[in-house]
This record gives C-alpha cells, structure tokens and sequence, in this order.
C-alpha cells in the first residue's frame, strides 16, 4: 500500500469493503482468507497474492 501510496481508507472504499477488513489484513490479523476480498485487493495494488500472503507457522 505505501508503494501506491494508498491509505487503508481508500482501499477499503476502492474495493467496497469495510475499514475494519482491510486495517486487519494491514496488521496481518486476517484468520479467513476471503478469496473475493484478496482478489480485489491484488486488483486494485497491481499484485500478486504471494506479494500479500505471507505464511507463519505457530510453534
């Protein structure tokens, strides 16, 4: 987001979806990935959902 320079604000109007969805997807608390959701998202940020996803196992 900072890249395209794109506030949480606009992205979530950008893709009609609820501050709260995009602030946890930015604070990397997602539980349920929502494939419409990250599609929207790599739509609108011109990428990949392996530039957005990241995997951490829990130890």
């Amino acid at each position: 987001m900072d890249k395209k320079n794109i506030t949480r604000n606009a992205l979530a109007r950008a893709i009609n979806a609820r501050f709260e969805v995009i602030d946890k997807w930015y604070n990397g608390h997602v539980e349920k990935i929502d494939a419409d959701v990250l599609a929207r998202i790599c739509y609108v940020l011109e990428c990949t959902p392996a530039d957005i996803i990241i995997y951490k196992t829990t130890e």
